[in-house]
């Protein structure tokens, strides 16, 4: 078995295994935490146009055109 069976005995092991189990939950979590937020709703045309003037990026004159266009 060599100088790890003798140093470490059966704890080896066991760090190892729990160190695997650990790293297997915490990938767990991660994949769900970004799986629930990718499944944000997407915004409307209109939302977006609504958003866009409140930012200062459209003016209100653009507002209207693009607006009757949709």
């Amino acid at each position: 078995m060599g100088i790890f069976h003798t140093m470490f005995g059966g704890s080896a092991m066991m760090i190892g295994m729990m160190l695997f189990w650990i790293v297997l939950i915490a990938i767990g979590f991660y994949l769900l935490h970004r799986f629930i937020n990718d499944r944000k709703e997407e915004l409307s045309p209109m939302e977006i146009l609504k958003i866009r003037l409140a930012k200062g990026e459209i003016t209100l004159d653009e507002f209207e055109q693009l607006s009757k266009k949709l």
